[in-house]
């Protein structure tokens, strides 16, 4: 569906009424803020290219265009998306947006909402929203880009999308490591020190932690990051293999490997201060014995994935309970759960003002102390 097929069907849906669900390729279907409402009209946004002048960085697409074809027209270029989220290549640019996904070890750490610049959507009433433009510094008053960006297609469905693209680096390669001591050891040494390049932490059972490092740019500057790498390490207690380094490009690569998401898994996103990761991955250790668990030593942010179970909200409830009083914390559930905990009065609020017949992607509340942020 284009643009005005999209609006002609929420209002037809105002008048049915039915409840409108965007869907794209259908590769992340059960994510814990959407209900999967069987009885749903879906609306499915079109792919391909809208406009694409290379020498400004900037594509306009379809909000329906895979990242798989995203990437091979930007590819021939010589220019990139700089994230590739966890998931599938054949997941829609419109879904990565409208529900922020994050990205193992992106280029240069950008997320999302760094490289969306506008997009156009529809609100629960049928009219067409045009937000931001094409180039970086376009917004004035209150950005509603960032506010659709992480919605879950809840305020409106995303139908175009206009993305800041980066040059492919001639270097880009990551280097891996192995973590010695136990995470209240290493977790203020990463954040205290670390290099300036993308890094992550992998815990798994039974497995020693290990530290994924990407190093981009030039010959020079691909080399300088490796080599602060391996200085970190000789000073820092994590010691490198003799295979350590590997291209990011390759589709074994471990950021195309750390990308995959099991169909029937249970993932979490959690977050803290830096400082306070330790806590935070003793606290999931604890609640998920047998997750997998990946740490974002710049932002303090874990990923849990996990497979579901029919006691999952209980789980998720323990955890949330274990934290500490004095640690800020707040979770989500990317996948496989359904909700506990109510919507704040300012979801809510933004929620009727942009869909006020209540038609839009139903919305699971997010797991999350609301008093913090």
């Amino acid at each position: 569906m284009d643009t005005s097929e999209v609006s002609a069907a929420i209002r037809s849906a105002i008048a049915s009424p039915t409840v409108v669900r965007a869907v794209g390729s259908g590769t992340w279907l059960h994510g814990g803020p959407v209900v999967n409402d069987a009885a749903a009209s879906v609306v499915r946004p079109r792919g391909g290219v809208i406009e694409y002048t290379p020498g400004d960085l900037v594509i306009s697409v379809h909000a329906g265009t895979t990242l798989e074809e995203l990437s091979a027209t930007c590819a021939a270029s010589g220019q990139m998306l700089a994230i590739a989220p966890y998931g599938s290549p054949q997941s829609t640019i419109g879904a990565v947006v409208a529900t922020a996904s994050a990205a193992p070890l992106a280029y240069e750490d950008f997320t999302i909402r760094d490289l969306v610049l506008g997009l156009t959507a529809v609100t629960g009433t049928g009219d067409v929203v045009r937000l931001g433009g094409k180039v970086v510094k376009n917004v004035a008053g209150f950005d509603l880009v960032r506010l659709n960006t992480g919605a879950f297609g809840t305020l409106g469905i995303i139908t175009e999308v206009n993305v800041r693209l980066h040059a492919k680096p001639i270097m880009d390669h990551v280097v891996t490591g192995t973590l010695v001591d136990a995470p209240n050891a290493w977790v203020l040494r990463l954040v205290e020190n670390r290099a300036p390049l993308p890094m992550l932490v992998r815990l798994a059972p039974g497995e020693p932690a290990q530290l994924f490092a990407r190093c981009t740019g030039n010959d020079a500057r691909a080399s300088a990051l490796r080599g602060i790498v391996q200085s970190y390490g000789a000073r820092n207690a994590f010691t490198l293999g003799s295979s350590d380094t590997s291209n990011a490009s390759e589709p074994e690569s471990p950021v195309a490997m750390l990308r995959h998401v099991p169909e029937q898994a249970l993932v979490l996103r959690a977050r803290t201060r830096p400082s306070d990761g330790a806590s935070l991955i003793d606290a999931a250790r604890v609640a998920f014995p047998d997750a997998t668990l990946l740490f974002h030593p710049a932002r303090g942010s874990l990923r849990i994935t996990t497979m579901h179970t029919d006691h999952a909200d209980a789980r998720i409830a323990g955890f949330v309970a274990s934290a500490p009083p004095s640690m800020p914390f707040s979770v989500v559930v990317e996948q496989g759960a359904s909700p506990i905990a109510p919507s704040s009065a300012l979801d809510l609020s933004v929620k009727r003002t942009f869909d006020p017949h209540g038609i839009l992607n139903r919305r699971r509340p997010e797991y999350r102390d609301m008093a913090v942020v």
